[in-house]
């Protein structure tokens, strides 16, 4: 009786949770620089010709259907990394992992234009390099949180050095890099979110197939490895796809922090641990989080945008501290 009405509570918490996102997102369709009226968005929904048709085509409505990707893709990449880590304070902004997709991909835009096709392989090999320097100085102390974040710090500090020096000295080339390294949303084509979709689904994919080896991963190492489980390997995948999953957004969207901290710990208190349901309340919560920020963005200083980074830095920053504050009192205790 109890699993059923646990079932039940969490199938109307989905249902909440996707009314809400359909609320945001018809808000987020509408509300802009041009604002499309109610009756002229019922029309545009319906298939007629409007004034803003190629308004609502062509910038508003990828621009949400990025978001969502956006918003999928960073909260999974934060959810795996703490699983894998073990570490509530894990997020691909916070620990440098970000830094390095983007100094990847600036790498390629800066100083092979005609190569961008492989700016979010480039961006995977950056995240990637950072996120084994982080494995690499914290290995001696057995992976301790508070020594992963620290190690992140002092990588993503070195990593923005360099970008620094590489946009100044490339200052006539820089164009849009600017804006796209505050996380930008805007100006992105159809073409470019399937892009980013399509490199997202090997990912995806993974994850669904792996699942259950996620929570066998939120045990102790011993007992993963009682269940014959080979834990290094599944640690080292997952990390991966996690990694994969923040550099191939970071190649498209730019630097916006902190969707993959709060995200997994929202899902928590609503769903628990089990990862079969986490997974589906985390993708719901971080398709959610990253349209209404870039809602924010776009409406809050109207007509200006603000790029959804910014906005995102400003909600999640204090929940950081709030996390790294209650992570010290816990290892006092």
């Amino acid at each position: 009786m109890v699993m059923i009405d646990s079932a039940r509570r969490r199938w109307r918490l989905a249902a909440g949770l996707i009314v809400l996102l359909g609320a945001v997102l018809v808000l987020s369709i509408r509300l802009g620089s041009v604002p499309i009226h109610w009756s002229e968005l019922l029309a545009l929904l319906g298939g007629q010709k409007t004034a803003h048709a190629l308004v609502f085509m062509q910038i508003r409505l990828p621009r949400v259907v990025l978001s969502l990707v956006t918003g999928v893709n960073l909260a999974l990449a934060g959810l795996l990394l703490q699983t894998v880590l073990k570490n509530p304070l894990a997020d691909p902004g916070i620990m440098g992992i970000s830094a390095g997709a983007a100094f990847g991909a600036t790498v390629v835009m800066l100083l092979f234009p005609a190569a961008a096709a492989v700016i979010p392989l480039a961006a995977f090999g950056g995240g990637m390099a950072a996120f084994l320097l982080i494995l690499a100085f914290s290995w001696r102390q057995q992976l301790a949180p508070i020594v992963l974040i620290l190690a992140g710090v002092a990588v993503n500090t070195v990593i923005s050095g360099g970008q620094s020096v590489l946009t100044t000295l490339f200052s006539d080339r820089l164009q849009g890099v600017v804006l796209w390294l505050n996380g930008d949303l805007s100006g992105k084509t159809w073409g470019q979110i399937g892009l980013v979709f399509a490199y997202s689904v090997p990912a995806y994919l993974l994850i669904v197939l792996l699942l259950g080896k996620l929570n066998v991963l939120s045990l102790n190492d011993t007992a993963a490895a009682s269940l014959g489980v080979p834990v290094r390997f599944y640690r080292l995948v997952i990390a991966a796809a996690g990694v994969y999953l923040a550099a191939v957004t970071v190649a498209q969207v730019g630097l916006i922090s902190f969707v993959g901290l709060i995200v997994p710990h929202i899902a928590r208190l609503l769903v628990g641990g089990n990862h079969r349901v986490l997974v589906p309340f985390t993708i719901l919560v971080g398709a959610l989080v990253v349209s209404c920020g870039d809602t924010i963005a776009r409406t809050i200083v109207a007509p200006v945008e603000l790029p959804v980074g910014t906005i995102m830095a400003i909600l999640g920053g204090p929940f950081f501290l709030f996390l790294l504050l209650r992570q010290k009192g816990g290892s006092r205790a």
